[in-house]
């Protein structure tokens, strides 16, 4: 028979494990309310009991770029969450842009002028900041992704362990009527670069958040109009056309609902979505899925003024920037949050990560 103790402390698990991660302040407050509450939320046991029980990570706020008298990173702390883990700024840097964030890391291009390294991977919980060299090989256009780089991951606590970089670059040469464009991945425990692939390509890079879905990391070409695809696995480049019945620069990549690649755009308020799936015979081709009326989740608000400005990775929600304010909206539910205040969005990139009394040490009062 269980000691009245353990039952006390079976309960208290069981609500401490349904306390909100999007309040992320929530279960930091928790265990700082007596020592037996400390011990148990800081337990490793239920830390995974509890990132397991929530799934993906709540959205913490999201990283833009912004060009004033030279280019400006910020972070922008979620309107939606009832508290914050940061206090603001978090990140209000010149002379850095944010390229993108995923598994909890944010990857940073600087062009500070005495930098050792122009890429930074900065995880904005824990402070910690690794600096990246780029390749050496030469470029005109470039993008990059930042990972996790632990085989079989849940991508639930990626905090201090290792990460790739996967950097693309396009080579002008004059001599060859397209521009070569090639794949180098970096790794955190090596330290250095690998050539990857290569690919014959007349286009430039977007300075767009990629997409990982599957096995699969996809960048933006040519204000949308294709989209590039690296295959991790395999280690190959190919090029895939993005349907023609939109605006590009009004379109971003999605995850689909079966988790390969999609398309999200605009034809004034209509959201559209696609997905690449494979034909009768065997031939992939973009297939039209949900149409979403935004006027009918935005009220008042004027449909020329939206723009799709960034997608959450993990599930459905697509961020459209409108004349009052930035919203996350959900097409399979119907749902819409105001997470943003009204100003420049030209692509936003969420920050999604649990806030837990483990990665919480450094602002934790002592037991």
């Amino acid at each position: 028979m269980a000691r009245p103790l353990d039952l006390i402390d079976d309960a208290a698990t069981e609500i401490l494990l349904r306390l909100p991660p999007d309040d992320p302040a929530c279960l930091v407050r928790a265990s700082v309310v007596c020592k037996a509450w400390r011990q148990l939320v800081s337990d490793p046991a239920f830390l995974r009991r509890y990132r397991a029980f929530h799934g993906a990570p709540p959205l913490l706020g999201f990283l833009r770029n912004i060009y004033d008298d030279g280019p400006c990173a910020q972070f922008v702390v979620a309107a939606a969450a009832s508290a914050s883990p940061f206090s603001e700024p978090v990140l209000d840097r010149r002379n850095w842009w944010v390229l993108e964030c995923r598994h909890g890391r944010v990857l940073i291009q600087s062009f500070e002028r005495h930098a050792s390294t122009n890429l930074l991977v900065w995880d904005p919980i824990t402070g910690e900041k690794q600096h990246v060299p780029e390749p050496t090989d030469p470029f005109y256009y470039h993008t990059a992704a930042v990972l996790c780089g632990v085989e079989g991951c849940n991508h639930l606590d990626c905090h201090g362990g290792p990460f790739l970089v996967v950097f693309m670059g396009v080579h002008d040469r004059e001599e060859e009527e397209e521009d070569l464009t090639w794949a180098y991945v970096y790794s955190s425990e090596t330290g250095a670069w690998t050539m990857s692939s290569t690919i014959q390509l007349d286009a430039y890079m977007e300075a767009r958040p990629s997409l990982l879905a599957g096995d699969a990391l996809y960048f933006s070409l040519q204000e949308g109009e294709r989209i590039l695809k690296y295959d991790l696995i395999e280690q190959s480049l190919q090029v895939i056309k993005a349907p023609d019945m939109f605006e590009p620069t009004k379109g971003i990549v999605v995850t689909a609902e079966d988790g390969g690649l999609g398309l999200a755009g605009l034809i004034h308020e209509y959201l559209h979505l696609w997905s690449w799936q494979a034909g009768p015979y065997g031939v992939a081709e973009w297939v039209q899925g949900r149409v979403v009326n935004l006027c009918t989740l935005l009220a008042n608000v004027d449909p020329w003024i939206f723009h799709v400005v960034g997608f959450q990775e993990g599930t459905d929600t697509i961020f459209i920037c409108t004349d009052v304010g930035m919203f996350a909206v959900m097409p399979k539910s119907g749902q819409m949050n105001k997470v943003g205040e009204r100003g420049f969005y030209c692509t936003i990139t969420p920050y999604t990560s649990f806030y837990t009394p483990d990665i919480a040490k450094g602002t934790l009062p002592p037991p």
